[in-house]
């Protein structure tokens, strides 16, 4: 039988306390602020693509952020969400872009994309960078999309800054958060 006062077992105590230190690290929740439905301020937006109303939505659940779309222009509407996590990197099936129906570029059929995101600024921005795989008329590429979701002080507005590797301009969409009991959409 090992003693308590072994040096194993001072060692086993030593690696448990600091799991129970690490761990609340690791599980802390984003700022509480990004939950919810914003809606798109097309007039302080300055995006590239055709959609005219859309809204965003947002659910940090731990480690976890599902980034829902909700978007319409004339009789289209399209529903899509990517799940990120700021812990790991995650590869995810038909991951949604916002401009790819105006782009007209998609992803080839069974197709990944390696997702990364982490909060910054002391979780008031997110950040999420996917290496995205599409079909172009020269072939199979890939873009590199570095999104970032600002939020605003008092928790208003998110400001969705993206950058592609195949443009020099960015996308700039800013949302307002809607009341939890609106249930209008776009």
């Amino acid at each position: 039988m090992v003693s308590p006062h072994s040096p194993q077992m001072k060692a086993l105590h030593i690696r448990i306390l600091a799991i129970a230190l690490a761990l609340p690290l690791a599980v802390v929740a984003a700022n509480p602020d990004f939950n919810g439905r914003w809606r798109l301020d097309a007039a302080h937006s300055a995006a590239l693509d055709g959609w005219t109303a859309m809204d965003l939505s947002i659910e940090v659940i731990g480690a976890k952020v599902a980034i829902g779309h909700d978007m319409r222009w004339r009789s289209s509407r399209v529903t899509e969400t990517n799940v990120v996590n700021t812990n790991k990197p995650v590869e995810i099936p038909n991951y949604f872009r916002i401009d790819q129906r105006h782009m007209a570029v998609y992803a080839p059929k069974k197709s990944v994309t390696p997702v990364t995101a982490e909060w910054l600024d002391e979780d008031r921005a997110l950040r999420v960078e996917a290496i995205v795989p599409v079909e172009v008329s020269q072939g199979d590429a890939v873009i590199r999309i570095y999104s970032e979701y600002r939020l605003a002080e008092g928790g208003e507005t998110v400001t969705l800054i993206e950058l592609h590797s195949t443009r020099n301009r960015p996308l700039i969409y800013v949302f307002r958060k809607l009341s939890s009991d609106d249930t209008s959409r776009p």
